[in-house]
């Protein structure tokens, strides 16, 4: 059974995402998923189904190619075969501003209507990887979802699934969201996470840590000129969640760098006292790819929203949210307690 999905934003996310479908759907090598098959559903079954841009370079070209296409960045692993799915022309209100321009033209074709793309396609949920801050345009996108009567999944910092009014909406419509803000496979968030929750494992107090991120590609562009400030305060009280003291922490993007690309680095420096009260310090760089860096766990949140949909969820999903994003409705789990959740949701526990 096919999970039809509709994707808002063509870049370097998207990019990843559609050629892992076809990596994993070909036999290829099946390291790098969370989970191989995940409620039944496998990464075959993901079928995007329509398409929305604003970029000139991608209107009107087959989804295929626009991967490929304009200021995207990501890799190509696999040769893409054409879908019939033709990139359609968005809103651009705020998913575009002056720095971004230097980077891609917006397209002079007039919005499509999305609603009607949305039912003619059979779209069931729509996910949005638009870039950070375009707050005007993911909520536009998100009022779309409601009038077609399909789910969310709300990839952006932009708070949707954290916000009781958005949260009442998508109950009267009877569907499902989730979000906010993706969390990476292994980026420096969780990889942050993980160690200082082990150390305090180890009788380790953790005084104080930082991890700076410098990248390149546009979603590095938004975070700098416009959403630096709160995408800071989320990942900072996201590390924060798996941590039983009140330590000083701080994490976010320090600068973009043009030439990094699809690219991220992160430097990581934590202090903790161990026994004796004696000093230890960690001081690490992660290197990491943007757009793949989320493609692992958006299948599991695909998959996972199948489940909601068959079961008539509607509102904000706290399980999946808590899994897959670093601002979850709730607040942030640690990872083993946001896994065990998931599991118990599929398992239909709660």
């Amino acid at each position: 059974m096919n999970i039809n999905i509709a994707i808002i934003g063509v870049g370097n996310a998207a990019s990843a995402f559609i050629q892992g479908i076809y990596y994993y759907s070909n036999g290829m090598d099946k390291d790098g998923l969370t989970y191989k098959t995940l409620a039944g559903y496998r990464v075959s079954d993901v079928k995007v189904v329509a398409a929305i841009d604003i970029s000139k370079d991608k209107i009107g070209k087959d989804l295929s190619e626009a991967i490929f296409s304009g200021s995207n960045e990501a890799a190509k692993i696999i040769d893409v075969p054409n879908l019939g799915v033709k990139v359609e022309m968005g809103k651009p209100l705020d998913g575009v501003f002056e720095e971004t321009e230097k980077l891609y033209q917006t397209s002079s074709e007039p919005c499509t209507d999305i609603v009607n793309l949305l039912k003619t396609t059979e779209t069931e949920l729509v996910l949005c990887l638009l870039p950070s801050s375009a707050d005007k345009a993911v909520k536009f996108y998100a009022e779309r979802a409601i009038e077609a009567g399909v789910g969310f999944i709300n990839a952006t910092p932009t708070k949707l699934a954290t916000d009781k009014d958005w949260v009442a909406k998508f109950e009267n419509a009877g569907v499902p969201l989730v979000g906010d803000d993706l969390q990476d496979q292994i980026g420096s968030t969780i990889l942050h996470k993980l160690i200082l929750q082990e150390m305090e494992h180890r009788g380790v107090k953790i005084v104080e840590s930082y991890a700076l991120d410098v990248g390149g590609g546009p979603e590095s562009l938004n975070t700098i000129y416009r959403a630096r400030g709160l995408k800071r305060d989320i990942k900072s009280q996201s590390i924060k969640s798996a941590l039983k003291n009140d330590a000083e922490i701080v994490a976010g993007t320090s600068d973009y760098v043009p030439h990094l690309g699809n690219s991220r680095n992160t430097l990581l420096w934590i202090v903790g006292k161990h026994f004796n009260g004696q000093k230890i310090v960690i001081d690490m760089k992660i290197q990491s790819v943007d757009g793949a860096n989320g493609g692992a766990i958006l299948m599991d949140i695909v998959r996972a929203c199948k489940v909601a949909l068959i079961r008539e969820e509607k509102g904000a999903i706290m399980p999946i949210s808590a899994y897959g994003f670093k601002n979850p409705p709730g607040g942030t789990k640690n990872p083993d307690e946001a896994k065990t959740l998931l599991a118990d949701f599929i398992l239909g526990h709660i």
